[in-house]
């Protein structure tokens, strides 16, 4: 990698894709890991509906429907 230490803008560059990649896998698995309620309670509250069973991806899907949703935009944050 000595192309990278003779171009301080690009080795800039690669260390900035780099830690945003990291970030990116982070948040993804955090967010697998906190669908896993959701599933479980959605599946608690209509177990005796069998056919509206979710799976762990459909739960991840509603938290991230939820988020957008009900989430606060940036002008509420200021006040």
């Amino acid at each position: 990698m000595g192309f990278l230490d003779d171009t301080p803008l690009l080795k800039r560059i690669v260390e900035v894709g780099y830690a945003m990649f990291i970030i990116i896998i982070l948040s993804a698995i955090v967010g697998l890991i906190l669908a896993f309620p959701v599933m479980w309670l959605w599946n608690f509250v209509f177990k005796n509906f069998p056919q509206i069973s979710i799976n762990v991806f459909q739960a991840w899907a509603l938290n991230v429907l939820a988020g957008i949703l009900f989430g606060k935009n940036s002008a509420e944050r200021k006040k």
